[in-house]
């Protein structure tokens, strides 16, 4: 039997969508060769697309070198990734992309063995995706026997190259990848694959400023050996995308017929363990790690911290810390205090402004984030898409604009938790408890749809007359939608007389608080 190989590089294993609509598995080359012609990744894991995303842009980071908003500018106008470049990149780096070499392989330690030993500690290789339950994890949708799983190449390839953004905390000794606690991760998107990357390139100036300038040892670059709990003092760019924060080894093992207990698919090799220790992680105390894909809010010591998912709350609703630039000091302007936005947007900014062309057009971003307990707990992931006129990018007064909309319907929010607990709190209301929390769910979901609405209006207006129009419509909105989810939450409580007297109470008092709201926000 042949000895276990697939190729990252050359085999097809990354789900694309192409003009037409077909879906085809493509290798790394190929996927970057053909950007052009391809409208995105298709993965059913988010961790995947945004593992694949950022595994991509690391390697046209390395092969293009992009110094100034100039190369990038050009890069855009020349429609395709330069054969060139991509061809001596290739050739000198891609057989560092074999999954199962017995040198080398691709993002695990080659110092262990293909075939596990006597001290080896093997686990199964679901640890790679956090949607199959593995041992004690949290099951979600899907149930079966961890040991009895076991995936083709290209599903734990997918799994694989997920670590670096999302690895969590897993007990004692075991740390997160790069960012910690695994964040909301912003990608743009275009209208092909190539316009996503290109979008997703930076140049130094838009790096982190923790980052080593002098020896960034991307995967590709460094020794294909990974210290087990090793801290690394010095980390470049491209490292950071491709941080080895577990030790890893998979296993293949013939397949003999057998499919892959995530795609279907029958091929030759399956793995079905895989030694996965704790890897590299920075030094406690080292700088913060400022990632370009990454917005981030000030804590209470003024330290920042990235935006992570959180329970019941959508990611639109963070819409200014994620996507738009904060006030310039001296502005007036009110916005969300402390917050850093993501800071590849910055980089799409400077870009599409020595474009010209798209000063008026709308960027559409994704984000994708891993919701645990801090820990080692799985609760879901997010992915959520949104639009944004990139005009809004500039820091202009109608991003502000947005940002305080953006407040009010949180102020509104909190009035209608405020007065349903002050009308049907106490241990008589008790069995209702959980129809105010439906109550600020319905409000939250009947606005998503409205907000992105206004946001591309905001992103239209052109003077100070249209910009408060803007925001006076979705005041209004914010208004309505919140009396109508009051209003059908308070009628679900029945009509019984003592109810009913309870019910016309806080009705009356929802709608003169929010009539206030209102006056408020206009300074009426």
């Amino acid at each position: 039997m042949n000895a276990p190989r697939f190729d990252l590089w050359r085999d097809p294993w990354i789900s694309v969508q192409d003009a037409q609509g077909q879906v085809r598995p493509l290798g790394l080359g190929d996927a970057l060769r053909k950007a052009h012609t391809v409208r995105a990744v298709v993965e059913p894991s988010p961790l995947a697309i945004v593992g694949i995303h950022r595994l991509l842009v690391a390697i046209l980071q390395d092969a293009l070198a992009p110094q100034s908003d100039a190369d990038l500018v050009a890069l855009w106008w020349a429609g395709c990734v330069p054969e060139e470049p991509l061809a001596a990149f290739a050739a000198q780096y891609s057989a560092r992309f074999d999954l199962f070499s017995p040198t080398a392989p691709f993002l695990q330690s080659a110092d262990l063995g293909l075939t596990p030993t006597r001290d080896d500690r093997v686990k199964t290789v679901l640890y790679l995706h956090p949607d199959w339950p593995a041992a004690t994890e949290v099951t979600h949708y899907r149930h079966g026997v961890d040991t009895e799983a076991a995936l083709c190449p290209a599903c734990a390839a997918a799994g694989l190259v997920a670590q670096p953004a999302f690895a969590t905390s897993g007990g004692a000794g075991i740390r997160p990848s790069i960012n910690g606690v695994p964040p909301i991760y912003v990608l743009p998107q275009g209208e092909t694959l190539f316009h996503s990357l290109v979008a997703s390139l930076t140049t130094p100036a838009y790096q982190p400023t923790a980052a080593d300038r002098d020896e960034d040892q991307a995967w590709w670059r460094r020794c294909p050996i990974v210290g087990k709990s090793a801290v690394v003092e010095r980390v470049g760019y491209l490292h950071s995308l491709t941080f080895a924060a577990r030790q890893v080894r998979l296993h293949p093992t013939p397949s003999e017929g057998q499919p892959c207990s995530r795609c279907g698919a029958v091929g030759e090799w399956l793995v079905r363990t895989m030694v996965y220790n704790m890897g590299e992680s920075r030094p406690k105390d080292a700088p913060w790690w400022r990632d370009p894909f990454v917005a981030y809010r000030q804590n209470a010591k003024g330290e920042p911290v990235p935006l992570r998912p959180q329970a019941g709350r959508a990611i639109w609703r963070d819409y200014g810390a994620l996507l738009l630039a904060p006030p310039p000091s001296g502005s007036g302007a009110s916005t969300a205090p402390g917050t850093i936005p993501v800071r590849v947007l910055d980089q799409v900014d400077a870009v599409t402004v020595r474009l010209g062309r798209l000063s008026d057009e709308v960027l559409h971003v994704r984000c994708i984030g891993l919701r645990t307990d801090g820990k080692a707990k799985i609760f879901e992931w997010i992915d959520q898409g949104l639009d944004v006129p990139a005009s809004l990018l500039h820091g202009t007064q109608a991003g502000f604009a947005v940002q305080q909309g953006l407040a009010f319907a949180e102020e509104v929010g909190r009035t209608l938790r405020r007065i349903w607990r002050r009308h049907f709190g106490g241990e008589r209301w008790e069995r209702h408890a959980s129809l105010g929390q439906r109550l600020i769910d319905d409000y939250w979901q009947a606005l998503a749809d409205p907000f992105q609405h206004h946001a591309l209006l905001w992103g239209e207006v052109t003077d100070e007359d249209a910009e408060a129009a803007a925001t006076a419509a979705w005041a209004r909105t914010v208004i309505a939608v919140a009396e109508r989810a009051f209003l059908a939450a308070s009628a679900q409580l029945g009509d019984a007389a003592a109810t009913l007297r309870q019910r016309i109470q806080a009705e009356t008092h929802c709608r003169a608080a929010l009539i206030t709201q209102r006056k408020e926000f206009f300074h009426e």
